[in-house]
């Protein structure tokens, strides 16, 4: 169970990105399919620029798979796997 303490340490990023998900994202495919690039690096942008962009614009509504592979994107750029390199070998 997340504690207060835990929570705090999500990034906004993420926070905002799942909440919205669960709200908005009953749609096949939410994380295997991409959104479109320009929309990405938009959403992207505005989060770099420590702004809580507005995921209700139709933009993203429109484009909901956008908020999913910014999701993906956040993971894949992060220094270290969230499967630590030192875990890798009980994992597999």
């Amino acid at each position: 169970q997340l504690t207060t303490t835990t929570c705090s340490l999500v990034p906004q990023v993420l926070k905002s990105c799942t909440e919205f998900i669960e709200k908005h994202g009953i749609v096949d495919g939410i994380y295997r399919l991409s959104g479109i690039a320009s929309n990405i690096q938009k959403l992207r942008h505005e989060f770099d620029s420590e702004q809580i962009p507005d995921l209700t614009k139709d933009i993203y509504i429109q484009d909901i798979h956008c908020v999913g592979s910014l999701c993906k994107l956040y993971f894949r750029e992060l220094p270290n796997p969230l499967l630590t390199y030192q875990l890798y070998e009980k994992f597999s």
